[in-house]
């Protein structure tokens, strides 16, 4: 590749003449930028969690700041240990006795059970179904006009309003409508904290991150600021042309991984908990690291097509290059997901390598469509760009 001219006919051989800083006027300049950038991420702070605290005074769990972002945060997880237990529950359904076990026989059974130390693995499966079987007494409050309604027969005039009767009900059934009720009601929540602080330093972690997201633009504006007075005007087009572009990938890789990759991530790993039978158990504090963390690396990744046209536009790689070595771009891209996901498993590395290897292609019909420019050359004689 040939060299680059000496200076470009379109700008003076100097054109930061008039501006040159000294070394501490730069640094206290960029001091003010930063300023204005961090008041700026305390402005949106103070904001969202006053708007937090209007929305939980109001009873309106959608109007807020960082809780509703929390929810949405965690509600891959939770959807998809919620969806668990309530399969596990479908499957015990189906160990559930349709009638009353025989007292003599429950006898027998409840008492072999006391002679093994109320160990229940001793027991043979046709015991452990008459266990399930098994009624049990329990005392139940009855109002007296709706047992009369049932049965037909009018209340006797002046007589209680309630009447305490002894039912036999099977616990198992008991306990499969309780964990059911509970499931659909909300009254679980199936993401944990395991010490006093926790929730707090969560709430907190997710605010300021949420005040970062929000207040970008401003924070940028204020760097770019920064560094844009340096720059040549050619510089400054490049950056403007490929600002959207990235931005966008950035967003879509962000939106692809909260709403495609987390949910089906968890679910395959949450499922392997029942060939190993065991209950999953989330907490909080580990679940945001990795949801905050693998977005992050999909919106990263996602800059894939990007950089190869970037290499194309400038001559090092051409869409045939591309094109011939895709078998090590496999390569490649499965190290990277490999190296870069926060998880070990397998699973979440694969979420993250098949798009990147679709956008890989994606790139290389990019550079395709849009073939490197001819090299520049600047002709000294006669002060013009020559294609």
């Amino acid at each position: 590749m040939p060299a680059l001219p000496a200076r470009r006919p379109d700008y003076p051989d100097d054109i930061f003449a008039d501006t040159r800083m000294s070394f501490g006027d730069h640094i206290e300049e960029l001091r003010v930028y930063l300023i204005r950038a961090v008041l700026g991420v305390v402005v949106v702070l103070l904001g969202g969690l006053a708007v937090d605290g209007i929305g939980y005074s109001a009873g309106i769990k959608s109007v807020g700041f960082a809780r509703p972002l929390l929810d949405l945060i965690t509600a891959p997880a939770e959807d998809q240990v919620k969806a668990f237990y309530l399969r596990r529950q479908e499957k015990a359904r189906d160990l559930l006795p349709d009638q009353m076990a025989d007292p003599a026989e429950v006898s027998d059974v409840r008492t072999k059970l006391e002679k093994n130390d109320r160990d229940v693995s001793r027991l043979s499966a046709r015991e452990r179904k008459v266990l399930l079987a098994a009624p049990e007494r329990m005392p139940l409050r009855l109002p007296v006009k709706v047992l009369a309604d049932a049965l037909g027969v009018p209340p006797k005039p002046g007589g209680p309003e309630f009447v305490l009767v002894d039912a036999e009900v099977q616990p198992a059934w008991v306990s499969y409508q309780a964990g059911k009720g509970e499931g659909f009601l909300g009254l679980r929540q199936f993401m944990r904290t395991q010490n006093p602080q926790e929730a707090m330093v969560v709430y907190f972690k997710v605010a300021v991150m949420g005040s970062l997201v929000l207040s970008a633009p401003w924070v940028f504006f204020q760097l770019w600021s920064f560094v844009a007075a340096g720059l040549y005007p050619h510089e400054r087009g490049y950056v403007y042309r490929f600002l959207g572009p990235s931005v966008g990938l950035f967003v879509l890789g962000v939106l692809v991984c909260q709403f495609v990759v987390l949910p089906g991530a968890v679910k395959a790993l949450i499922s392997f908990n029942d060939y190993v039978e065991l209950d999953p158990d989330l907490r909080m504090s580990e679940w945001l690291n990795f949801a905050l963390m693998l977005p992050l690396v999909f919106g990263i990744s996602f800059q894939t097509p990007l950089v190869m046209f970037f290499f194309n536009r400038i001559g090092t790689f051409s869409w045939q290059d591309y094109w011939s070595k895709w078998r090590y771009a496999i390569i490649v891209l499965a190290f990277f997901a490999a190296v870069i996901t926060p998880t070990p498993d397998a699973v979440t590395m694969l979420y993250l390598f098949v798009p990147m290897f679709g956008l890989y292609m994606v790139g290389v019909g990019v550079c395709y469509w849009f073939p490197p420019a001819h090299e520049a050359t600047w002709d000294a004689d006669e002060d013009q760009i020559a294609v």
